[in-house]
């Protein structure tokens, strides 16, 4: 890489400095302002910057400030402790991080003593609710179901906020919540916990179909723990474990038929081979892109905890070889330039869009990629096409994305570019994790390109 390309890098570093901090201040402000409400409030309109309004009808709500949402508070503790660590110089930023922080971690992991783990939506006091037939509240006992989702989010995020505070109950917790889990994703039990608020985007479980999604988020978990935990091999290992069951399953490795080489394909059979249904192999080009950026920061994460493993050795530098080009296909695959975004999801089969409907998170994601591939393989021979991918998504992101609310972006915007009321997985507007840890990566990631 030459000085030009880390400068055309590093002209990026502002806005994402801006937005990370104004995200930061939405999620902060809004917490200080509703004083006995312990949780994450991030429930507004990305669009208009506005409340939900109040509930009519409090068993038929799933808006309001009754229905809290496991993925959002778990995701928002790993947010909270990243950021407070990112203003380490900001002494007033970072009191004010700890200190909700301190809050809603209390809260959180009292729900797991009333429900034996983390569900997707309970009420305030705890109790888990699911969608019922009827689109009313249906509630049930979280002891009998199997690790979910919540569980890998919310076990990173205790682990998080108890490094941060130093407080060992929430550090343990959160391991041994996120012990369980992967457990559960190795042994099959893990179910997706997911409500789909979106009929373009179901989450309905297929039977014999597997996801990448649980792998994923936890090579994410073992990204962060090589981080919080340095020195520690079963995170390592885990990770290691996690990622070559990624690369060997959803990473195609020669062209065959109409899917090419490093196409990244979402689910997989029974034999271990791309999902075909109704004709179609489908991709969610922003889950590719994450997953390349999370596996980029485990490999950095590990590398000075394994140095001595021939192993690791040679399977980092696979990774930093592979993982561009996978970056680059799914880039290509989902890209839209005229609108500027990120298709939902991508038919490897035909090679169109299939829902074309552009979520917000998958852009800064593909930024902290970017960042984080330039950095696990700085002489890579394509090097120049993630310096143009992550200027195109820098773009799309802080242009046409933005809202006119300081630290928030359209949640989704459709094919012509138009903002639309679609929600991508929660209601809730991100509180800091797609957003604000993703652009902290790049922050740091161009920041030590500049000491290369």
């Amino acid at each position: 890489m030459t000085k030009n390309d880390i400068s055309k890098l590093s002209s990026l570093v502002p806005d994402c400095l801006t937005a990370t901090t104004d995200g930061l201040e939405v999620v902060l402000s809004r917490f200080e302002k509703d004083r006995g409400y312990p949780f994450i409030n991030t429930k507004l309109s990305t669009i208009t910057g506005e409340d939900f309004p109040e509930p009519y009808d409090i068993e038929a709500d799933f808006f309001g400030k009754t229905a809290v949402f496991g993925w959002i508070q778990g995701r928002g503790l790993e947010a909270l402790a990243g950021h407070a660590d990112f203003f380490a110089g900001n002494p007033g930023m970072t009191k004010r991080c700890d200190r909700m922080l301190s809050t809603v971690a209390s809260k959180i992991a009292d729900f797991n003593k009333q429900n034996g783990h983390f569900v997707f939506l309970s009420t305030e006091d705890g109790r888990p609710f699911r969608c019922g037939e009827d689109g009313r509240r249906e509630y049930f006992k979280a002891k009998t179901i199997p690790p979910g989702f919540a569980d890998l989010f919310t076990g990173k995020g205790l682990a998080a906020a108890g490094v941060r505070l130093g407080r060992k109950e929430l550090t343990d917790l959160g391991v041994s919540t996120f012990r369980s889990s992967v457990s559960a994703v190795l042994d099959g039990s893990f179910t997706s916990d997911q409500i789909s608020f979106d009929p373009k985007n179901p989450a309905v479980p297929v039977p014999g179909r597997h996801g990448q999604g649980p792998l994923m988020i936890a090579l994410g978990g073992y990204a962060l723990y090589c981080e919080l935990f340095p020195g520690v091999d079963e995170w390592v290992k885990g990770g290691s474990e996690f990622l070559r069951k990624i690369i060997d399953s959803h990473v195609m490795k020669s062209d065959k038929r109409s899917l090419k080489r490093f196409d990244f394909v979402e689910f997989t059979n029974e034999d271990g081979l791309p999902w075909l249904e109704n004709g179609k192999v489908l991709q969610d080009s922003g889950h590719a892109l994450e997953f390349c950026g999370l596996a980029a920061r485990f490999l950095l994460n590990a590398k000075g905890k394994a140095s001595e493993s021939k192993e690791f050795k040679e399977f980092y530098a696979e990774g930093a070889e592979l993982l561009p080009n996978v970056f680059l296909s799914a880039f290509e695959n989902g890209f839209n330039k005229k609108a500027g975004g990120i298709s939902k999801t991508f038919d490897l089969v035909s090679r169109k869009p299939i829902n074309d409907d552009m979520p917000w998170w998958s852009l800064p994601e593909a930024l902290r990629s970017a960042g984080l591939l330039l950095l696990l393989a700085p002489n890579h021979a394509r090097s120049a096409e993630l310096i143009s991918a992550a200027t195109e998504c820098s773009g799309a992101f802080f242009g046409p994305f933005r809202s006119t609310v300081p630290g928030l972006f359209y949640q989704t915007r459709n094919a012509k570019g138009d903002p639309i009321p679609v929600v991508p997985a929660t209601p809730d507007a991100d509180p800091g994790y797609h957003t604000g840890l993703c652009l902290i990566d790049y922050i740091k990631a161009c920041e030590k390109l500049k000491g290369k």
